[in-house]
């Protein structure tokens, strides 16, 4: 037979289905896996959102995104909050914290704190604050006007002297912008504190509100009966999508009137499977209609932007 350069040659041979066959299947899934890599962003399953958020979540974060991450650290509250390239800490967590919540920036490459906010002095709220400040730039810290009694707290005063970092001490509203974030600090009326032996840090707890595009998430510190009646009676107060439960869930009478004034659609608690809500919380928040995430379930996400919220746990 002729080849078809008009050579001799031998008549061709036929390829076996087999490989036919193989070869197809492997130009279908080139096809398919070209496709993927060509999706939209924002597309995907929920799963896959959590995963593109946290790639975006470091000192790149998207300006019109706000990223809020809620650790599991147990029945203690540390929340890092990113917008555009500035960051912000509400709490610090316990002693051991400190580690885990730099290693997460050190992750996301935020080598710098822009703000870091402790809204009280209770050890399981400032104790992972010194670890934050000595190994991580630390740009402005926000602080109650009252002086703390425990040794987490002698700690951190001690590692913003050796690292020369001023403090603003809330004694009135004070506002300030995080990236196109807003933020508004509210102190107690007053820092008396109590002569009857009684805990008295919940109450004199910073309350934190920041609004991101029409959105408005709410982190009450631990709160407890009188400051929540006191802020109330402020006349302030608007509804909210996110609220960090006070006090980790922790039942006290006004918290009903908490839920009817702010009626948030997210109620986010820092517990444990050890120290877990009290029912009458979780009750209350059933009630209301908010759907509870709890971090003993897991670290929790909270994506704002123009099209909304999204939450992942």
């Amino acid at each position: 037979m002729t080849g078809k350069n008009g050579s001799e040659g031998l008549p061709m041979k036929r390829q076996p289905v087999w490989f036919i066959r193989f070869v197809v299947f492997c130009m279908m899934i080139s096809l398919i896996t070209g496709c993927g890599a060509k999706g939209n962003p924002g597309e995907g399953t929920a799963s896959t959102a959590q995963s593109d958020s946290t790639n975006q979540s470091g000192a790149q974060t998207q300006a019109d995104t706000l990223h809020v991450h809620v650790f599991k650290i147990g029945k203690a509250d540390a929340i890092l909050l990113m917008c555009g390239d500035k960051t912000m800490i509400i709490d610090c967590g316990e002693d051991e914290d400190g580690e885990e919540i730099l290693s997460y920036l050190l992750d996301r490459g935020i080598e710098k704190v822009d703000v870091l906010l402790i809204t009280h002095y209770d050890k399981d709220h400032v104790g992972g604050a010194d670890y934050v400040v000595r190994e991580n730039k630390v740009d402005q810290v926000i602080l109650p006007a009252y002086v703390g009694t425990n040794s987490e707290y002698m700690d951190f005063m001690k590692a913003l002297d050796q690292k020369k970092i001023s403090r603003t001490e809330v004694t009135e509203q004070m506002e300030f912008s995080l990236g196109q974030a807003s933020v508004t600090v509210e102190p107690p009326q007053s820092y008396v504190i109590p002569n009857d032996g009684k805990e008295y840090d919940n109450d004199l707890s910073l309350i934190t509100t920041v609004e991101f595009a029409g959105k408005r998430l709410v982190f009450a510190g631990d709160i407890e009966k009188q400051r929540i009646s006191e802020w109330l009676a402020g006349g302030t107060v608007q509804k909210c999508d996110v609220l960090k439960v006070p006090h980790h869930g922790v039942y006290n009478k006004a918290l009903g009137d908490l839920f009817e004034a702010l009626q948030p659609s997210y109620a986010v608690i820092c517990d444990s499977d050890k120290n877990p809500a009290e029912e009458k919380t979780m009750e209350l928040i059933k009630d209301s209609g908010a759907e509870c995430l709890e971090t003993r379930n897991g670290d929790i996400s909270i994506i704002c932007s123009d099209a909304g919220i999204d939450v992942y746990q």
